[in-house]
């Protein structure tokens, strides 16, 4: 070596991710043996050699004394003394050097030991690190720099493989270190991450680290940092401002170079701040575009690794997620870290690993993430769900399929084929088809024989798991079509219909063949021409597929070959003959349509009954029927239909319902001579007068004595006078509402009219039966059009007008009008149209321009006298008119109280009222309103007189 070898080298290793760099700078001394010769020999040199360049110079001079400076420089003929100097003491302000070092392990339970030294002019800084692999599953990875400036703090960070099940121990010295005021020791949220850092780092603070979890350990060596204490007046990008007693420090470009202790001192006093760089991660462009565009694709049960390169200072957290769920790892998945990169790890991976991965990078500063594609691909799924066999025949097998659920993330190339007869074990291949076929149709089989197949599909990564078939017959003889139906038979003509047959044979119907016969012979012939008059016939079908003919159904019921009888029409004058308490007679006449009848169906309801029910339960052959069983007075109705075997014909209704009583009959006397006109009794006996008389309804019996009603029973006795003596046969018979015997007719001519809003009055004309009866009288009823129910809105009304209220506007609502008298009620009277109950409207009256009238003030409401109890409020208030817009003024006693916080006062609208709160006897007295304005004034008093006032309550 020479002293022109001196010079800073620099090695670089790069890849398609990024380069490091290390430098090192090598400096040649010369050894006191030799330094008398080269003396000799520096004026020959000198001579003959050129004065170095600026650069050159540098180099040299890096690596001598600082008191060596002047010297080396006349040796080597440099004259720019101060200039060099300068440029010297700007190469220094950078104090760090970054020390890069790769190893490649040649065994993973190797130990190695690594040094750097760098020499420096004042100091030299050595650091050690030692690793040592004794578990491949468990792996520590140290992050943080191993060399810190006095008296600040230091950070060991140490990132796990793996979680580990048993605790981690810091050691210094061979001493256990535990959290206090001088160490701290951190473990992450996920358990993979220890922070151990020593604050205020001393001298004595230096010397090996230890980390150890179980058998694994490893050591790292703490050695002070060489500082150089620079003036901030020497850094470049660094202005120092002085405000008084203010001092600041500007940057103007934070760089590397920036980064450290800064210290201020004043009269003995100083002060210290740290000034460090974060940068936030950052995730090299052109990855994330060659991750984007390429996805990763490997085949199953390969190894997945993905390692992305990032930067970032500190060391960012890392995730890492797949299709939005974050990985967890486990005995599969491993993530793996370092200081710049992040690698996710998926052992033996299967098709469900597919998906889309990304990277989180996060820190302080910012984040940002990394996605990238994972496709794995695999031999196909079988073919989904049972397979179709679309035709089944002595001469081919059809059968269709569905294409796999998952193609295993290829493209399926063809489906292969294979067949075995029932309880053989061995499999033929019979066919193969293209990937986007799912039919195929197998053409050697023999008729009548059970078969069983498998398909496969297949890709370029192999073939899928068999979906097999149940068994199937080829040939399989069709199945027997159902007994075949008569309908619309005619003198010339039928239909036949029936079903299709439950097993077609595996292979479609191709039709039917329709057969007749006699009933009672046995030769079928096939249908092609009409039928004779009055014959019975017989059918039967069979069904025909590419196998042939199948078996003949069952014959079909015999039907005679005529037409068909009409159904009858509406029966004539249906009536009641007679009623009875509990029986009704009823007679009707044949329907003049349709064919004759041969019987007739009779039905009734009550009253208050929906549904009908039959009288009998077969036909009446007759056309009359006595009804019993009924209740007493009860309304019944009655409908009618004739029957044949044609069909049933319409129903006829009597018009109106029928009391289950007697006819009516007016009531009238028996005697035929049983009752003498003159009788003669011994007085104390007993006198019996029999009368014999009929009526319908009971008519009331009423005993009259020489023209008195008697109370139906007396006693004639012995006296002066004989007051007993007189008529007792004059009989009186009052039948209640004779003239009224059915029930009444119906009212008439229902009108509705609003005469109130919210209301509705109902007028009607008065049935005719009113004026003869005084117990009928009317009842109304309401029903709302989204309800079918009626409800009672009054009963007994004699007139015929009523108002009905409780009616919701905006609603639509029927009203009924019934006539009710002893007997029952009459047939409705109902409104022909929903009555709407309007809403109240709103109106909008137009503003109009005012029109100015000079009024001169006047009361239209003038104020009244108020007797209040002592402790209540007292309002009072009046209105009045002015234009323009009078003064209010209040007075009490002739004292203006209108600013007075003790009275509320409010002027609107012509509207003046005062307010007295918890009047007590000090606010009786005359109050005074006055109102002015220009065209006068004008004034209204009143007289206010508290009572019951007890001060000393109020008080």
């Amino acid at each position: 070596l020479t002293m022109e070898d001196a010079d800073v080298y620099k090695c670089i290793a790069s890849n398609n991710h990024g380069e490091a760099i290390y430098s090192v700078s090598l400096v040649v001394t010369e050894s006191k043996v030799e330094k008398k010769v080269l003396m000799c020999c520096r004026s020959v040199e000198k001579r003959q050699r050129k004065p170095p360049t600026e650069e050159e110079m540098l180099k040299i001079l890096s690596g001598a004394d600082k008191k060596d400076y002047e010297r080396i420089c006349a040796e080597y003929g440099f004259t720019d003394f101060r200039g060099i100097l300068r440029k010297l003491k700007e190469m220094k302000k950078k104090e760090e050097v970054d020390v890069g070092i790769k190893h490649k392990w040649q065994d993973s339970f190797s130990l190695h030991s690594f040094q750097c030294t760098i020499t420096k002019a004042d100091s030299n800084v050595i650091f050690d690190t030692i690793l040592e692999l004794k578990d491949p599953n468990m792996k520590m990875l140290w992050f943080q720099p191993l060399r810190v400036t006095e008296r600040q703090t230091a950070a060991f960070e140490v990132r796990l493989s793996k979680k580990a099940g048993i605790p981690l121990v810091w050691k210094f010295k061979g001493k256990q270190l535990k959290r206090d005021e001088k160490f701290d020791v951190h473990v992450s949220e996920d358990g993979l991450t220890y922070t151990l850092k020593i604050k205020d780092v001393r001298p004595g603070d230096t010397g090996d680290y230890t980390i150890s979890i179980g058998d694994l350990t490893t050591t790292k060596l703490l050695n002070k940092q060489a500082c150089l204490s620079l003036q901030v007046m020497d850094l470049r990008g660094v202005q120092v401002m002085k405000q008084g007693a203010v001092h600041k420090l500007l940057f103007s470009s934070v760089g590397d170079e920036h980064e450290g202790k800064y210290t201020f001192r004043a009269k003995g006093v100083k002060n210290e701040a740290v000034l460090s760089i974060a940068d936030p991660p950052v995730i090299d462009p052109t990855v994330l575009e060659m991750l984007s565009s390429q996805p990763v694709t490997l085949k199953a049960g390969e190894t997945a690794t993905i390692k992305i390169p990032f930067k970032g200072k500190p060391v960012p957290k890392v995730t890492w997620y797949r299709d939005g769920m974050e990985l967890v790892e486990d005995s599969r998945t491993r993530v793996e870290q370092n200081g710049d990169s992040s690698t996710l790890v998926l052992h033996k991976c299967v098709r469900e690993d597919s998906g889309t991965f990304m990277l989180k990078l996060k820190s302080d500063c910012e984040s940002t993430s990394a996605t990238v594609q994972l496709n794995v691909i695999d031999r196909p799924k079988p073919p989904q769900g049972k397979v179709e066999f679309l035709e089944c025949n002595g001469k081919c097998i059809t059968m269709k399929w569905k294409a796999p659920r998952d193609n295993g993330g290829q493209k399926v190339t063809s489906f292969v084929i294979e067949r075995r007869m029932t309880g053989k074990k061995s499999w033929i291949k019979v066919g193969e088809v293209d990937g986007d076929t799912s039919t195929f149709c197998n053409d050697t089989v023999e008729e009548g024989k059970p078969y069983q197949y498998r398909i496969r599909a297949i890709n370029s990564l192999g073939m899928s798991d068999p979906l097999e078939t149940e068994q199937v017959y080829a040939g399989e003889p069709i199945g027997l079509v159902p007994q075949p139906q008569i309908s619309d038979v005619t003198k010339d003509s039928v239909t036949v219909m029936w079903a299709a047959p439950a097993q077609d044979g595996g292979a479609s119907v191709l039709g039917y063949l329709v057969e007749r016969r006699k009933k009672g012979s046995s030769m079928w012939v096939s249908v092609i021409d009409g039928l004779v008059e009055d014959m019975e016939y017989e059918f039967r079908v069979t069904a025909v597929n590419r196998a042939g003919e199948g078996t003949p159904s069952v014959a079909s019921n015999s039907v005679l070959a005529k037409d068909p009888t009409r159904a009858p029409g509406l029966v004539r004058n249906l009536h009641v003959t007679d009623s009875h308490n509990t029986s009704i007679s009823l007679a009707w006449c044949s329907p003049e349509l349709g064919d004759n009848p041969t019987g007739y169906i009779l039905e009734v309801r009550p009253d208050d009954g929906k549904e009908w029910t039959k009288c009998t339960k077969i036909p009446i052959t007759g056309t009359s029927y006595n009804l019993g069983g009924l209740q007493e007075r009860r309304k019944y109705f009655f409908r009618i239909r004739a029957v044949n075997e044609g069909g049933i014909g319409e129903p006829i209704e009597l018009e109106q319902g029928v009391l289950a009583m007697p006819p009516p009959e007016a009531p009238k006397f028996d005697i035929q001579g049983k009752v003498k006109n003159q009788m003669m009794v011994r007085a104390g006996c007993t006198l019996s007068i029999p009368v014999s008389f009929t009526g319908s309804p009971s008519p009331v019996v009423t005993w009259l004595k020489d023209g008195v009603p008697t109370r139906g029973r007396e006693v004639i006795t012995k006296g002066k006078n004989d007051s007993h003596g007189g008529v007792y046969f004059d009989i009186n018979v009052c039948v209640t509402g004779y003239t009224s015997l059915y029930v009444p007719r119906p009212p008439k001519n229902l009108r509705l009219v609003e005469e109130v809003q919210g209301t509705v009055t109902l007028q009607w004309d008065h049935t005719p039966d009113l004026a003869d009866d005084e117990h009928t009288h009317y009842i109304i009823l309401k029903r709302d059009t989204s309800t079918p129910t009626w409800f009672t809105a009054a009963e007994h009304i004699f007139s015929s007008k009523y108002t009905v209220t409780g009616l919701f506007p905006g609603r639509k609502y029927y009203f009924r009008v019934i006539a009710r008298n002893l007997i029952g009620d009459s047939d409705p009277l109902d409104s022909k149209e929903p009555f709407t109950i309007e809403k109240e409207h709103a109106f909008t009256i137009s503003k109009s321009p005012p029109k100015h009238h000079e009024v001169k003030p006047g009361f239209l409401l003038p104020l009244k006298d108020h007797a209040v109890h002592c402790g209540n409020d007292c309002t009072m208030s009046c209105a009045f008119l002015g234009s323009p817009k009078p003064q209010v003024s209040w007075f009490k006693e002739d004292v203006s109280i209108s600013d007075s916080p003790r009275y509320w006062q409010s002027s609107t609208d012509g509207v003046c009222t005062l307010t007295i709160p918890t009047c007590t006897a000090k606010d009786s007295g005359e109050y005074t309103l006055l109102v002015e304005n220009k065209l006068g004034k004008a004034e209204c008093k009143c007289n206010l007189v508290p009572s019951h006032c007890n001060e000393r309550l109020l008080n």
